[in-house]
């Protein structure tokens, strides 16, 4: 394996420039150590890989989130349990849209910290690593110099699973401004009725506005819009019955992956992708609820219906509303109300942090619609790749099946993978993505992992997890405080996700513990 060399796009001169305070590396250290490599590529996955066991990893990933076994409300925790003072300031938490852009995340990187010595950190991991039970790639990367520590298959090519999250957000963000909010139209025309126009708004609330990220638009809301503009209309006009239907045409089929299998679907990780959904893709608020909708554009219609009845019967009006189904917006209706979502920050940062699949493939054909490509599975991750080649990233070992990970064909390298963290940190329009990595000891899917000191509030990394692969990716600062990239990658398992985060956690520890700094 290879250690002290320099990693990805600024090795090879491509890279956005650093601030003028970064050291410049001249030369490159290069050592060859001990030890064979992992082997270069995943074979094809074969139908039983694909299968993924949908109630463990379902029960899995809820633990993850909730910190429970059991369903229902969760806690807040209130501000990050920081058992160590860190050694370098914490991003602080964005107030406003602008703060996303403006925290200066690049200057809390201390390059006056020791950093590791990339031969006595090599032997610390090549030895945590053979004390362990499943096989790992981990590549580590000094955030202030791009200098690569530590490589044990930084090149292979692997399932990236959610991580592959990141991806898509560089692409999201490339083509969409942080304040970017979607909007949930209803249209109108006599001879139709109402139809309602999915514009890429998968948070919408069943009833009213809840003020938050997270059902910011409400359908109760819409429907109140709605009825102030055609009431009177519809009542003089004396009609029993006005159609609603609801127009999904803004994306295109297929709806579902062809990957994504019926365990799936009923353990409550994937619906339909369509241009508008409530609550991320679940039946209620998140809080309250993780059954996944089988249909969320017919969710969403259904219930804006009900709601314009309530309507028609507090005017008395004899008037009634009745959901048809899937329809076309006619050229000639007029647009009679709308609902705007919250900022497109705030639901990129919920979204990555509760690793939502849904939300994901719908920002995905966001990204592609603003691209000019098309709003499906093919034209979303062919505009992920490349907006990233545009951008300087190796795209040669990327394929994407999907947008959210939940593919086991995708593939990516932990080296590229890196090579995004280091894309946020030097150019401030990809910065936002920092804050939405999940803090360990504090949210997200890292709630419950690394909470104890010197890990709590000072890991923050992005989770995934697949049957056949898990990942985890970030960066974590050392006792000795030099703020380090890292990404790991996990096969083997067969379904045993708490030994796969255990060992993850332990190289974590491991890493962030060695005070490992040359002579």
């Amino acid at each position: 394996m290879m250690a002290a060399k320099q990693a990805g796009r600024r090795a090879a001169g491509r890279r956005p420039g650093r601030r003028a305070w970064v050291p410049v590396i001249i030369g490159v250290i290069v050592g060859l150590l001990g030890g064979a490599g992992l082997a270069g590529a995943y074979p094809p996955p074969s139908t039983d890989m694909i299968k993924v066991q949908a109630a463990d990893w379902y029960q899995h990933m809820r633990q993850l989130v909730s910190g429970s076994e059991t369903t229902g409300t969760r806690t807040w925790k209130g501000d990050p349990q920081i058992y160590a003072a860190p050694p370098v300031a914490l991003p602080p938490e964005p107030e406003t849209n602008d703060d996303l852009l403006d925290d200066g995340v690049a200057d809390l990187i201390d390059v006056n910290a020791p950093a590791p010595d990339a031969h006595q950190l090599t032997a610390v991991l090549d030895e945590a690593m053979g004390e362990l039970g499943l096989g790992h790639r981990m590549l580590v990367v000094d955030a202030a110099t791009g200098e690569t520590l530590y490589d044990r298959g930084g090149q292979d090519s692997v399932v990236p699973a959610s991580t592959l999250k990141l991806f898509t957000g560089i692409s999201l963000l490339h083509h969409l401004d942080p304040n970017h909010r979607f909007v949930t139209a209803a249209r109108y025309t006599p001879s139709q009725g109402v139809t309602l126009v999915g514009g890429g708004d998968g948070l919408l609330a069943l009833g009213e506005s809840t003020g938050s990220t997270v059902g910011y638009a409400g359908l109760a809301d819409l429907a109140q819009k709605t009825w102030n503009a055609i009431g009177e209309d519809v009542t003089a006009a004396g009609v029993a019955t006005v159609n609603v239907g609801v127009d999904v045409s803004r994306y295109n089929r297929p709806w579902l992956h062809p990957d994504w299998t019926e365990g799936l679907q009923e353990a409550g990780w994937v619906s339909p992708v369509y241009p508008l959904n409530v609550y991320g893709g679940l039946t209620g608020h998140p809080a309250y609820a993780d059954t996944a909708v089988e249909d969320g554009a017919g969710l969403a219609a259904s219930t804006y219906t009900s709601h314009l009845n309530q309507l028609a019967d507090a005017a008395g009006a004899t008037v009634e509303f009745q959901y048809t189904g899937q329809t076309s917006v006619p050229d000639e209706a007029e647009q009679v109300a709308e609902v705007r979502s919250a900022p497109l920050g705030r639901q990129l940062e919920y979204a990555m942090k509760q690793s939502n699949n849904m939300l994901f493939e719908m920002f995905g054909r966001e990204a592609a619609i603003a691209a000019g490509s098309t709003p499906d599975f093919t034209g979303s991750t062919q505009a992920t790749v490349a907006t990233l080649d545009q951008l300087g990233i190796d795209t040669q070992p990327l394929v994407f099946a999907d947008n959210s990970g939940l593919s086991p064909r995708s593939r990516a390298t932990l080296e590229t993978t890196v090579e995004l963290f280091e894309l946020m940190l030097t150019n401030e329009h990809y910065r936002p993505l920092l804050h939405t990595l999940t803090v360990a000891g504090y949210d997200g899917t890292m709630e419950n992992r690394l909470t104890e000191a010197p890990y709590s509030g000072v890991v923050r990394t992005k989770t995934g997890t697949l049957e056949v692969a898990s990942s985890n990716a970030g960066f974590t600062v050392t006792t000795q405080g030099r703020a380090l990239w890292f990404a790991i990658n996990t096969t083997g398992s067969e379904g045993d996700y708490e030994t796969t985060r255990a060992e993850q956690d332990h190289l974590t520890q491991v890493l962030t513990n060695c005070q490992c700094t040359a002579e």
